[in-house]
């Protein structure tokens, strides 16, 4: 039997005290296909970051939360595969 995602909400959004969770990943994605997306999230963040390691680049804010949001995606989707799953 395949490994599947479970769905898995993220990125709060609203008033703390409302817990609202803005974004999810979809249940029942095959194992294979999330992490190949989640890896493909991380080679863009990694290139980015060591490009701005190196100081060939240099992040503005807006860039910086776009690394952070796709981080917190591929959290998001190792979660959902962790989930109700024996890996």
């Amino acid at each position: 039997m395949p490994h599947l995602t479970t769905s898995h909400a993220f990125h709060e959004t609203g008033p703390a005290q409302q817990h609202l969770l803005l974004f999810s990943v979809t249940a029942d994605i095959p194992a294979t296909h999330a992490l190949h997306s989640a890896c493909e999230l991380l080679s863009a963040a990694t290139h980015t970051l060591d490009a701005a390691a190196t100081g060939t680049l240099c992040i503005d804010a807006h860039q910086a939360f776009l690394l952070c949001h796709a981080l917190r995606a591929v959290k998001a989707t190792v979660d959902a595969l962790g989930q109700d799953n024996a890996l």
